[in-house]
């Protein structure tokens, strides 16, 4: 009989990622690249004044979807969401852009020793206007909402 391994937080995941969240006693879980991906000061969201249908979730397990949301709403090059898809940390593809609860469970179990250099970082979460994006501030640490023009941090994550 196989065994799969198992995972604990700030362990090394299967895609050489840092394991910030598990599910199913370590067998499940989600990743962060362990380098932010954008070049210079960051990214932008994307796509100012445009409705992106969808985009909209919060929770653990919605970031992937809203990251796809984005793209198929999106068609800007160089945005958040392009960069964390483009990731292929390990050889691996599946990386996205985190949603809100996704990045807030990132720089709780991960932001020690500068993890996060950047003093914000991009969610997937959107905001129902053609405007703003959802940002987590680290050094408060709180969300705000970000005008998608603005250069921001950009952290793939992936599930495992």
């Amino acid at each position: 009989m196989k065994c799969s391994p198992s995972y604990a937080i700030g362990d090394t995941g299967p895609a050489g990622g840092i394991v910030f969240y598990i599910t199913d006693g370590g067998l499940h879980g989600l990743e962060a690249a362990p380098f932010d991906q954008h070049v210079g000061s960051g990214a932008a969201w994307g796509c100012m004044n445009t409705t992106i249908n969808g985009a909209d979730g919060a929770a653990i397990g919605t970031g992937a979807q809203n990251t796809a949301d984005i793209l198929a709403g999106c068609k800007e090059t160089g945005i958040a969401a392009e960069i964390a898809t483009e990731y292929s940390g390990g050889g691996f593809t599946g990386w996205f852009l985190p949603s809100y609860d996704e990045l807030n469970a990132l720089h709780t179990a991960l932001n020690v020793d500068g993890f996060l250099p950047l003093d914000q970082y991009w969610s997937s979460t959107g905001r129902n206007t053609i405007s703003f994006a959802m940002i987590l501030n680290i050094t408060s640490p709180t969300f705000k909402y970000g005008n998608r023009t603005s250069l921001q941090g950009v952290r793939p994550v992936r599930a495992f």
